[in-house]
């Protein structure tokens, strides 16, 4: 197995790069327009701070998916570590079970892009380990509540995004693929925000989010098949049709899911964001959310279908 690579090399490097320029420009070109008549506070408008964090987040992601399971895995591990830090804080945490869990989040990735078998081993391992907690902490004032909260963040956040690195390392063509998704995954949530803005009616779950419409959720299926077929010849060329056509519902579903649960767990918090670390967006985990459900269930139905 290559670690590590130089991403220039790659031959999907130049043509992820040239389309990532050309989206930008020409988002940033409808921004200027939308704004035209108040230019002078543009940077600090939200679709514009949106704009730059995007022009950051998308090179930083082909450089990472082009340059060797290493680079992914430090992106992963890096996603992994903030998307847990704001959970722990969402859920509340009690310090003891918020270190315990940071010190759990370093093990998924790696050991995904090390050994398949050991990856399916990981879950039922560590949650052997993890019962063990309310009896050394002698928890008795809601250890095991404490304990499934941590459970859960790391089997939501750390195990489900690890499945970036299962794709990039164990799919043939995989690194083409996880440009295929991180641009799809982009353009979904992007499609649903336009959409929904413009047309949106009807409210999809009032409960949970409701700003989000089923016109908005229509963007989302528009926006992965652009992004599918924006990055398409990063498929794999013998699946190319097939993928084109059947992927981008899976990474739409999956956007949009993940968007909900995200959304489920910030409605229990009583907050709107997650943080306030990411501009434009609020936390890392509002920005990833769709990504943490499309990475396994796209790794999952690539593994069957191809």
């Amino acid at each position: 197995m290559i670690l590590a690579a130089n991403p220039l090399d790659s031959p999907w490097f130049a043509p992820a790069a040239s389309r990532i320029l050309i989206v930008l420009g020409l988002s940033l070109a409808l921004i200027v327009g939308v704004s035209r008549k108040n230019l002078r506070h543009l940077l600090t408008e939200s679709l514009f701070i949106k704009w730059r964090t995007w022009a950051i987040i998308a090179p930083l992601f082909v450089f990472a998916v082009l340059s060797g399971p290493v680079t992914l895995c430090i992106l992963v591990l890096a996603m992994t570590w903030q998307g847990i830090r704001e959970y722990a804080a969402l859920v509340g945490l009690a310090p003891i079970y918020r270190n315990v869990l940071l010190g759990m989040a370093g093990i998924a990735a790696p050991v995904a892009v090390l050994s398949l078998d050991g990856f399916y081993l990981l879950a039922p391992l560590l949650l052997l380990i993890a019962v063990a907690q309310p009896l050394a902490f002698q928890s008795v004032g809601g250890g095991v509540r404490q304990l499934a909260l941590s459970m859960l963040g790391w089997a939501y956040i750390a195990w489900l995004l690890a499945h970036l690195a299962l794709i990039g390392t164990h799919l043939q063509g995989g690194p083409g693929i996880l440009l295929v998704l991180g641009a799809s995954v982009a353009l979904s949530d992007n499609g649903a925000f336009a959409v929904g803005k413009l047309l949106g009616r009807h409210q999809l779950s009032p409960a949970l989010s409701p700003n989000k419409t089923w016109e908005g959720a229509a963007g989302n299926f528009i926006g992965a098949y652009f992004g599918t077929w924006l990055m398409g010849f990063a498929l794999p060329q013998e699946s190319y049709g097939f993928l084109l056509v059947f992927l981008p519902p899976i990474i739409a579903i999956g956007s949009l899911w993940g968007d909900l649960f995200e959304s489920a767990i910030k409605r229990e918090a009583g907050v709107k964001d997650a943080g306030s670390w990411l501009p434009g967006f609020g936390g890392l985990l509002d920005r990833i959310d769709s990504l943490i459900l499309v990475a396994p269930l796209s790794y999952y139905f690539l593994r069957l279908t191809l």
